[in-house]
């Protein structure tokens, strides 16, 4: 049994507790946000997971509510980090990607 509250009527049930383990791990591997960072992005990842575990037709509303929280995924995350800090004091970078010179 998962243990977040999951708001979406039509997903809550098919959120299962490998789901929500991986979205838990997915985000804490992003930045160590605050608790109630964690607890929302861990949410939006979970329902991400599920639309795409469950989507069987390329137009299923499984497809549907993927956009949606993709989209509110991506808000949600630049949010997050733009609101956290390193253990520096620093603000986290906005860029997901590694940049090394050769």
């Amino acid at each position: 049994m998962p243990t977040l509250i999951y708001g979406d009527a039509y997903l809550k049930a098919q959120v299962t507790d490998d789901r929500e383990a991986r979205a838990a791990a997915d985000v804490a591997a992003i930045a160590p946000f605050g608790a109630a960072w964690l607890e929302k992005l861990t949410i939006l990842r979970a329902y991400i997971i599920t639309c795409l575990e469950c989507q069987a037709q390329p137009d299923d509303l499984f497809a549907s509510k993927l956009k949606h929280y993709r989209e509110e995924w991506s808000s949600t995350l630049a949010e997050a980090k733009a609101a956290t800090v390193d253990a520096n004091g620093n603000p986290l970078p906005t860029l997901s990607i590694t940049l090394e010179r050769c």
